[in-house]
């Protein structure tokens, strides 16, 4: 039965408009350093949009390697029209390998349409709109093509935006009629015994590590990890791109409990700055730079080409644990709820990572690596006392798998792929799981019909000394559990059900911000796309430290992203 709900489950776990207007503006070039309006952007009708001759000239200096970039589903429609192709989308719609191989595809389809229309089922003649959609992609195959792309983007002022595989919360990866710079076919993993970091003191003992091209993703990682016996902190979805926002987003992992986020696991990267550079980050070698990536958020820093992560012995084994309450008598989900979350500080401090989702009670996935028996029973001691409640329905059925690999073939997954999904998001420490209790629970409770989820559950190993060496919210000190409210839509939907949804998350987010107060934070890799006080919530005490190596890496602004430090491009709903 817990087997049957976990693909269920992974379904609902985590479920916009423009950052611009979209007239024609009149064409006011940048100038610079010393100018004195902010850059204009301009984008695909605007009157400063490069002539048919300059983008020619440009497609040519990167091997005609530019492409014009339409929603997923515009081969189904009048104007693109492909009968063999719209079968092929259509067959593939909700495949995420197939999304992410397309330059105009995103994982959560309102960050294509926005408000727009271009639906796969509509009829061949239904409008089809750009929608958030970037007008071109440069679909770049070496580093020379993002210094060539980036150039002409400053050059020109262009609206820019950076695009793998199309997986973020917050749309960070659209633009509409923006220039893309897509590193999805930046392929190559090249493993390590012993890496030493660019600039280190003579002397300094390399590490195992793996260095990762741009467009790889943590499926392919972790099965290439496998054949190298080792294991990478990497993300739990099967297509996230295991460079770029994940990890300037910080990166949480089944692994974080042993090993820490993506970032505490990070020795270096290597990037095209906004002068169309490239420059190597590492603790030696521009540290205030490196310590901005290692949770800056988004693609605000530049385009990154390719990191360097530690890897780890491969675990001997890795236990799972599904675990299911319910009721069916209210008062006693109530008391479920409340004492699911208490019970969530004894499993983070046994070791366990996992995701969850509040219904009528609590369900549930752990893992720890190489767990034991003994750990499962100290654990999970609070759910077993809480089964014995009167209405209780408990199962908890540990499972033994003998690697990560096995893990990531029986339970890793892709969620919410082609949906119109997005949450918000805050942090719970044990603080707050165990004095805020009551009212965390009676907040849950009153928002079931949201399907509450825990998009991560577990201590990060990482004291308050290596979380200092991080942009990371100092929430993640002692954050003990992601809880997101999601919300969707059919594509039909009108628009204002849209925006009552929208609305409804930042609701959220002030009530949480009631119950846990201004130090509260939260992921920003899935946060709210809307989140109104989004330094504060994202950051904390560390954005004004972040805004000023911005204003020093990126001083004309190029780079720009939804909620991204020292942004001017915002998301609203």
């Amino acid at each position: 039965m817990l087997l049957d709900y976990v693909t269920g489950f992974f379904s609902l776990l985590f479920l916009g408009s423009l950052p611009r207007t979209s007239e024609t503006r009149t064409c006011q070039l940048f100038t610079g350093n010393n100018h004195v309006q902010a850059r204009q952007r301009y984008a695909y009708g605007d009157e400063c949009w490069p002539n048919a001759n300059e983008w020619a000239t440009f497609n040519s200096s990167i091997s005609g390697r530019l492409a014009r970039s339409f929603p997923s589903a515009a081969v189904c429609h009048t104007e693109e029209y492909d009968g063999e192709l719209c079968d092929v989308a259509r067959t593939e719609w909700t495949n995420s390998f197939w999304r992410t191989n397309q330059t105009g595809a995103y994982s959560a389809i309102l960050w294509e349409l926005g408000y727009s229309q271009c639906h796969i089922n509509s009829t061949k003649t239904a409008p089809c709109q750009p929608g958030l959609v970037p007008h071109y992609s440069v679909a770049a195959e070496a580093i020379s093509d993002i210094q060539a792309a980036v150039r002409f983007a400053y050059e020109k002022d262009l609206y820019i935006v950076v695009k793998n595989t199309g997986h973020c919360f917050l749309g960070r990866s659209s633009g509409i009629g923006a220039l893309s710079i897509w590193t999805h076919n930046l392929k190559g993993r090249e493993w390590h015994d012993s890496f030493v970091v660019d600039g280190a003191p003579s002397g300094t003992s390399g590490v195992p590590a793996v260095t990762l091209q741009a467009g790889e993703q943590w499926l392919d990682v972790y099965q290439d990890a496998a054949a190298h016996d080792v294991i990478v902190v990497g993300g739990a979805v099967r297509t996230v791109g295991a460079v770029g926002g994940y990890l300037t987003g910080g990166g949480h992992s089944p692994f974080a409990s042993k090993y820490g986020l993506a970032v505490d696991n990070l020795l270096e990267v290597n990037l095209v700055t906004a002068n169309g550079e490239t420059l190597t980050l590492n603790e030696y070698s521009n540290p205030d730079y490196f310590w901005a990536i290692r949770g800056g958020g988004g693609s605000a820093w530049g385009v990154i080409t390719s990191v360097t992560y530690k890897t780890h012995p491969n675990p001997s084994n890795i236990q799972v644990v599904l675990v299911s309450i319910n009721s069916t008598d209210e008062s006693t989900v109530r008391t479920l709820i409340h004492g699911s979350l208490q019970g969530l500080v004894t499993v983070t401090s046994g070791g366990y990572i996992g995701y969850g989702q509040i219904l009528n009670g609590f369900q549930g996935l752990f893992i720890q690596p190489n767990g034991t028996n003994e750990t499962f029973a100290s654990s999970f001691a609070p759910f077993f006392t809480m089964g014995t409640l009167p209405g209780a329905d408990l199962q908890i059925i540990p499972i033994d798998l003998p690697s990560w690999l096995e893990y990531c073939n029986t339970f890793l997954t892709d969620i919410n792929i082609a949906a119109n999904a997005i949450s918000s998001s805050r942090l719970l420490s044990s603080s707050a799981l165990m004095n805020n209790t009551k009212q965390v629970a009676d907040l849950i409770y009153n928002l079931r019909d949201h399907s509450p989820t825990f998009g991560f559950i577990g201590k990060v190993n990482a004291d308050s000394s290596q979380r200092a060496k991080t942009a990371m919210h100092p929430a993640w000190e002692d954050g003990r559990a992601l809880l997101d409210l999601g919300v969707d839509w059919a594509d039909e939907a009108p628009t204002s059900e849209k925006k009552q949804k929208k609305e409804k998350l930042i609701q959220f987010s002030n009530l949480m911000d009631g119950v846990l107060g201004d130090s509260s934070g939260t992921y920003t890799n899935e946060a709210n796309p809307y989140e109104p006080d989004w330094q504060r919530v994202f950051w904390g005490p560390k954005y004004e430290r972040l805004l000023k190596i911005k204003k020093k890496v990126d001083p004309t602004n190029l780079f720009v992203c939804n909620r991204c430090v020292g942004t001017d491009v915002f998301w609203e709903p």
